[in-house]
């Protein structure tokens, strides 16, 4: 279930991406994007610490992207916070996101970084079940 939910959320994730690409493109004047290419003569190797900011960033993007009640601006800022939140950088996060879905190792690296995540707390309602179950079961004998 873990690995589903994992999945889930990156396919989520990463159809937001085009999203968050847009906006930073937008953000910077283009001149500038190409003047940083053109400066940056390969991009540093990204680390497993970026790949686990990255699944935080993910998560947060996705549940920000499902969010009915947030008009398209507002899930666009909301995007960009969350990323930067993380700890990444939009470039990065976006880098991270295209590489993962050309490169089979990239998205395995990804992948991995979802499974490292802590799984996601169950429902109050959920949990309380399982505990009055537990203890009928203990009383019982």
């Amino acid at each position: 279930m873990k690995k589903f939910l994992a999945v889930a959320t990156l396919a989520g994730a990463l159809t937001a991406t085009p999203a968050l690409a847009q906006a930073e493109a937008a953000a910077e004047a283009p001149a500038a994007a190409a003047a940083e290419e053109a400066a940056a003569p390969e991009a540093a190797p990204i680390t497993d610490a970026d790949l686990d900011k990255f699944a935080a960033a993910a998560i947060k993007v996705n549940e920000v992207a499902q969010d009915a009640t947030m008009s398209a601006e507002d899930k666009q800022a909301a995007m960009v916070a969350a990323v930067n939140g993380s700890g990444l950088d939009p470039n990065t996060f976006n880098e991270i996101a295209t590489k993962s879905q050309t490169d089979e190792t990239m998205k395995a690296r990804v992948a991995e970084a979802f499974a490292r995540r802590p799984a996601p707390e169950a429902p109050a309602a959920a949990a309380t079940a399982e505990a009055e179950a537990e203890t009928e079961e203990q009383v019982g004998g």
